[in-house]
């Protein structure tokens, strides 16, 4: 046990492992750009927190005991890990290393996540990303509970309504919709599609938050003079472009989600346009600096400025 409680503090160890490599004082603080007087004052109280003799004069210099011989094993291996934990530690600062675990729903984890997360990857190989599906509300749960540290969420609000809350928020894009139809439908030949001329057609909406697709469709319907004929729902944008592709029906589906568009599918404008989905990025303030968060947020903001 050390005497009087001390600790080896790594100033004294890399002392110590100085003298015992040059085998003098002298040289030894030549190397540490130490005083002599400091070195042997050094020593002195290190050995006093040993309880042992480290070192023996030989000649002109000195050479260490046994005990000071096995301290400086040690030393070497001690002051090592350090060096590497202040490294570990530069690194994470400069943000060339670290994890972020990101939230999204599920159509920008498939479109704009990944385009993101290999860029990232590209720049900074040492952060890792830990992409997690849920929806919105589920997502800031995950957030606001630690959980998470960026997520990717559909909020009611545009660009210009920044609500003044715990979180840090950026705008990352307003995602249109556009209403697939069966591509021999007969309006399918047009560009962009009146919603009134949509009236006797019937709908299939997608399944999952309902500001998503039902009450959109229902709304833009209304707004044109009639309610939709609702007449399936799906679980998934995929299972949606079966059922247009079948005949069944039309259907509103955001650009995020329509990644890869089915055979036997047309995807057209609608006039006047349904309002988008506004998609924002947030995480907790006390991470809005931190150099792996602000550079996923980067990355996700280049992959959507580069969406068509």
């Amino acid at each position: 046990m050390l005497n009087n409680e001390g600790v080896l503090s790594s100033r004294l160890l890399a002392v110590h492992r100085a003298v015992v490599a040059e085998g003098s004082l002298t040289r030894a603080a030549s190397t540490l750009g130490y005083t002599v007087s400091a070195v042997s004052q050094q020593l002195a109280h290190l050995e006093s927190q040993a309880g042992t003799e480290l070192f023996e004069k030989a000649g002109r210099g000195v050479r260490p005991t046994p005990a000071g011989l096995l301290l400086a094993e040690h030393a070497e291996r001690i002051l090592q890990q350090i060096a590497e934990a202040e490294r570990a530690l530069d690194d994470l600062s400069a943000g060339r290393t670290g994890r972020v675990r990101v939230v999204s729903f599920h159509s920008a984890g498939e479109s704009l996540l990944p385009q993101a997360i290999a860029a990232l990857h590209d720049r900074v190989p040492g952060v890792h990303v830990r992409p997690i599906v849920d929806e919105s509300p589920g997502a800031l749960r995950r957030l606001r509970a630690g959980d998470a540290d960026v997520v990717i969420m559909v909020e009611p609000y545009g660009r210009d309504a920044v609500p003044v809350d715990d979180l840090q928020r950026w705008h990352l894009l307003d995602d249109e919709y556009r209403v697939l139809l069966r591509h021999d439908h007969p309006l399918a030949r047009r560009r962009t599609v009146p919603v009134e001329a949509l009236a006797d057609t019937e709908w299939i909406v997608t399944t999952g938050p309902p500001d998503y697709v039902r009450e959109t469709t229902v709304a833009i319907c209304r707004r044109a003079g009639f309610t939709p004929s609702i007449i399936a729902e799906a679980d998934e944008f995929n299972v949606t472009q079966g059922y247009v592709a079948a005949g069944l029906g039309a259907a509103l589906v955001p650009l995020l989600a329509l990644g890869a568009v089915r055979s036997g599918v047309a995807v057209r404008r609608l006039s006047p346009p349904p309002r988008p989905r506004h998609i924002w990025l947030a995480t907790r303030r006390a991470l809005a600096d931190r150099a792996p968060v602000t550079q996923l947020v980067e990355a996700l903001r280049q992959a959507a400025s580069a969406r068509p």
